[in-house]
């Protein structure tokens, strides 16, 4: 892809003067997990152009692909899936760059296929596809992954997903295969579950639902549906999901194969995005603030099979995966319509397959 060429705005000088004089910056940090040649990349994303640059690549044995930064962005956690494992490593302050701070076992078949913190930053949770399980450890005051769950609740094949709604009070665990998503009552004092009512969410056509995204008004959740490739909007009250209605992620008369993987909501709530593995591209859709409801706005093409993707905590930018390419792919979001302008395509090691932003201050 050509590489486009933007001039730095005059209001975006005049900040970066204003912030230069204060002594404080704002740097996007772009980490990414490849997991078939067993390293981590960091990068630079430039807040201007939306340019990557490689800052360091680390290597990390045993398949690293999920990957999730404490709250106060302190610490990156990666699971390695092949190895059983999770590695906690220390994000400096001053240039982003990471230091292992302490390795973990995360027992179970095929290794954990996601791992999120609370939102207070004190748990780690982690689901495990082929184990059929969720299980919860503590954190360190180092940030280190403490031994030994506290907490492992068996539940079915096929766990791809856990995390917890933004008042910290319910962890959704989506299946693919059981066709099912678990609700947990989640407590941020000891970092226990315990089956919320409905302990599943059973939707009633099969939908496959895979990775959950939580709307920032804490009233709204997205599931994206991997087998159906589709998307579900929902409510969430009393400690539970409630459907309100499902839209495809596939252009009108797509009849090839195809799967979803990742969903996110832009951070003013106003955009949603699926990622498309078959057609490859990430799907679009505009949030209607009062009912959650979406509308589709159309597909932005990715580079081939794209399992995962981020938008960046400012909302200027998307970076999505190619697996199969081992490329990525940066696009700049217009704040109006919510739509995809890819800027830059950059080869990446093999198999990349979690994308992770931050927005890094730091003392100049």
């Amino acid at each position: 892809m050509k590489q486009r060429k933007y001039c730095k705005p005059l209001a975006v000088s005049i900040l970066t003067l204003a912030m230069s004089a204060s002594g404080l910056f704002a740097e996007l940090r772009l980490y990414l997990a490849n997991r078939h040649d067993d390293t981590l990349a960091r990068y630079d994303l430039d807040e201007a152009s939306g340019d990557l640059t490689l800052r360091q690549t680390l290597k990390l044995e045993g398949q690293p692909a999920p990957m999730c930064v404490s709250p106060d962005e302190r610490v990156l956690y990666v699971a390695q899936r092949k190895a059983e494992k999770v590695t906690a490593l220390a994000i400096s302050p001053k240039d982003g760059s990471l230091k292992v701070i302490a390795e973990t076992d995360l027992p179970g078949k095929g290794g954990a296929c996601y791992v999120s913190t609370d939102r207070s930053g004190r748990f780690l949770l982690s689901a495990y596809y082929a184990a059929g399980k969720v299980t919860v450890h503590r954190l360190n005051k180092n940030g280190a992954v403490g031994k030994g769950a506290l907490q492992t609740v068996v539940t079915e094949q096929k766990a791809h997903c856990i995390l917890t709604d933004y008042q910290n009070r319910l962890a959704l665990v989506p299946h693919t295969g059981p066709n099912a998503v678990y609700q947990f009552r989640f407590d941020a004092k000891t970092g226990k579950l315990s089956p919320a009512k409905p302990a599943k969410h059973l939707p009633k056509e099969t939908l496959s639902p895979r990775h959950v995204a939580f709307h920032p008004n804490e009233k709204f959740v997205y599931v994206v549906n991997e087998g159906s490739s589709s998307v579900t909007a929902c409510r969430l009250k009393a400690d539970a999901i409630h459907p309100i209605h499902t839209l495809s992620t596939l252009p009108k008369g797509f009849a090839e194969r195809n799967s979803c993987a990742d969903v996110e909501v832009h951070p003013s709530g106003k955009f949603l995005y699926c990622s498309n593995r078959g057609h490859d591209s990430i799907a679009m859709f505009t949030i209607d603030q009062k009912t959650a409801r979406l509308t589709a706005i159309g597909q932005s093409a990715t580079e081939e099979m794209p399992r995962s993707f981020n938008v960046d905590p400012t909302g200027k930018f998307l970076v999505a995966a190619g697996l199969r390419a081992n490329k990525v792919t940066v696009y700049r979001i217009d704040q109006g319509t919510g739509k995809l302008k890819p800027l830059k395509t950059y080869e990446t090691g093999k198999g990349p397959t979690w994308v992770q932003i931050l927005k890094q201050k730091q003392d100049g």
